[in-house]
């Protein structure tokens, strides 16, 4: 059985994202997938071709989002197109964080559906 150790609720958001690893500096571009006080979830791309990555459980890495400060943070989970990130709670101000968070989903939720 999966265990679920989330302390904070996810909201999905989508912005571009980019992680770079702070010991061999490797950066990739993404969309963030969703996002809590605590970490977030980005897909990778890599246009045009297949994503590889070396990023591995553990790694500490510099994260930059659209409409967020830049945060540091240690992956926790990958898979082949995905990395997930957890937050150092000691360098991101959460209560800050959210207040950003729930801007960007109202504005988000603001914006018309085209199509």
């Amino acid at each position: 059985m999966p265990e679920n150790n989330r302390q904070h609720t996810r909201y999905p958001l989508s912005r571009l994202a980019f992680a770079t690893g702070k010991e061999d500096g490797e950066s990739h571009g993404g969309v963030l997938a969703n996002i809590s006080a605590g970490g977030a979830m980005i897909n990778l791309v890599m246009p045009m071709r297949r994503v590889t990555h070396e990023f591995e459980p553990g790694m500490s890495v510099d994260v930059t989002i659209d409409d967020f400060p830049p945060m540091d943070g240690n992956i926790i989970r990958t898979t082949e197109n995905s990395i997930a990130v957890s937050f150092f709670p000691d360098t991101t101000d959460q209560e800050i964080l959210m207040a950003q968070i729930m801007m960007a989903m109202e504005n988000e939720s603001h914006m018309p559906l085209s199509g």
